[in-house]
């Protein structure tokens, strides 16, 4: 089948100039937080106009979801109902939808695998895709992931890691063609092979980093200590990684003046944006900045300890 043209997003705040004519699908892409929903979010929707015919997403935003709620153009559907877009896409919702000329993507699992199933008529490529969604995009509630869906997953994690621009688009480009077919060539399963061992490899080496950084720091709160700005990749895992050992997992990077301080959780029950300083990021994904080195991010790890000990027991 003819795929529309395709274009991936890798974040809320860098979405691209709308295309000026045809209908167009947006699919796991968030509204910006803060000040940027006015300044990149609401401006594309209203450029778009009549021409946007789904915007489909399951990162809560207070602000642009209370506008948009009912616009029956959007699907939107918090995390927590949510753990993955795929699972939002259903054949009434695809006829409606019909097929868009221009489809944007978040560039992840979770966001090609909504894509896929869109212009599938809402028919997963496999049985399993899914679960391995919500497994990937929501880790620690419970979701298994298929051989299939580990491997995919590692080979886009590498992708955006380490591809080069034109490399990674047309990696995604390819990958999304060849669910949607239900047919992977070998040279292309060659590739995401390739790739996948390359994560398998980036995640050892991040597991190494958190078990001599990391240490359980504040009651419910495992923080990872490292000098220097990481990729999210790296980020991520050694989150999941803090995740894994408390309530609340932290990571807080040194680069000379500059400390970031990223929090996340597994638990549903847990609300991040209860913290101020915590802006960005979905519910379960927050992150600030100091200017004034980490006795400043102090406060912000004694909050998170208090989030965690008054939700329950640890």
């Amino acid at each position: 089948m003819a795929l529309p043209k395709l274009i991936f997003v890798q974040g809320p705040t860098r979405l691209p100039k709308p295309p000026s004519r045809g209908s167009v699908a947006v699919v796991d892409v968030a509204f910006a937080s803060a000040g940027h929903f006015q300044g990149v979010t609401e401006p594309f929707i209203e450029a778009l106009g009549n021409r946007l015919v789904l915007w489909c997403d399951h990162h809560e935003h207070p602000l642009g979801w209370a506008r948009y709620q009912r616009d029956p153009r959007f699907v939107l559907v918090p995390n927590r109902l949510a753990h993955a877009c795929p699972e939002l896409i259903t054949p009434e919702l695809t006829r409606r939808v019909g097929q868009p000329e221009t489809l944007f993507v978040h560039a992840d699992f979770d966001g090609v695998l909504t894509a896929v199933k869109l212009l599938r008529a809402g028919v997963p490529p496999y049985p399993e895709a899914d679960e391995d969604a919500r497994a990937v995009d929501s880790p620690g509630r419970g979701h298994a992931l298929s051989d299939q869906g580990l491997r995919l997953s590692q080979a886009i994690d590498e992708a955006l890691a380490n591809f080069p621009g034109s490399q990674r688009r047309a990696f995604f480009h390819d990958l999304v063609e060849a669910l949607v077919e239900e047919r992977l060539s070998p040279a292309f399963e060659e590739q995401i092979e390739r790739a996948a061992a390359e994560s398998r490899k980036a995640q050892a080496e991040a597991e190494l980093i958190a078990r001599k950084s990391g240490a359980s720091e504040l009651p419910g709160v495992f923080v990872v200590r490292v000098d220097g700005r990481r990729q999210g990749r790296e980020r991520k895992t050694l989150l999941r990684i803090g995740e894994a050992n408390a309530r609340i997992g932290v990571v807080i990077e040194r680069d000379g003046d500059h400390v970031w301080l990223t929090a996340a959780t597994f638990d549903e029950s847990i609300d991040l944006s209860d913290i101020a300083e915590l802006s960005g990021g979905r519910s379960d994904f927050r992150g600030c900045e100091s200017l004034h080195g980490e006795a400043s991010l102090l406060p912000v790890l004694h909050k998170l300890s208090a989030l965690a000990r008054s939700e329950g027991c640890l």
